[in-house]
């Protein structure tokens, strides 16, 4: 038998069962997702369906919620949603915290986008 999982995401597995959390977490994981008033039509629902969004809708409630496990997403997931975030304009710490990586890595990353290093000054040389 498996462990439950922790927090909050042990209330989801509780709602909607281990493996629609497990498919819930790698693709949102270290993420906060919103818990719709209705199920329809909704980000959720087309992640876990909508008997598991009305099921998490009627036993955890409507709102904001910020999900556990990132890494269960993996490093490339977790590098474009780093990415993704960045180019939406979060800053470097909102990006290391919701994505589960250290603010170096994401400075790299902004860095790639920009096609240079941030962290460096260019001095004009004649």
């Amino acid at each position: 038998m498996m462990d439950a999982l922790p927090g909050i995401a042990g209330q989801i597995e509780e709602a909607i069962g281990r493996e629609l959390t497990e498919r819930l977490l790698k693709r949102r994981g270290g993420t906060e997702i919103s818990i719709p008033k209705f199920a329809r039509g909704s980000m959720l629902s087309e992640i876990v369906g909508l008997q598991a969004t009305e099921k998490m809708i009627r036993e955890i409630g409507p709102g904001r919620l910020k999900l556990p496990c990132g890494t269960m997403r993996g490093a490339k997931a977790r590098k474009a949603e780093a990415i993704r975030m960045l180019r939406e304009g979060a800053s470097v710490p909102q990006v290391a915290l919701a994505c589960d990586l250290h603010s170096r890595t994401v400075q790299s990353y902004r860095a790639e986008m920009s096609g240079g290093d941030d962290r460096q000054m260019d001095l004009p040389f004649e």
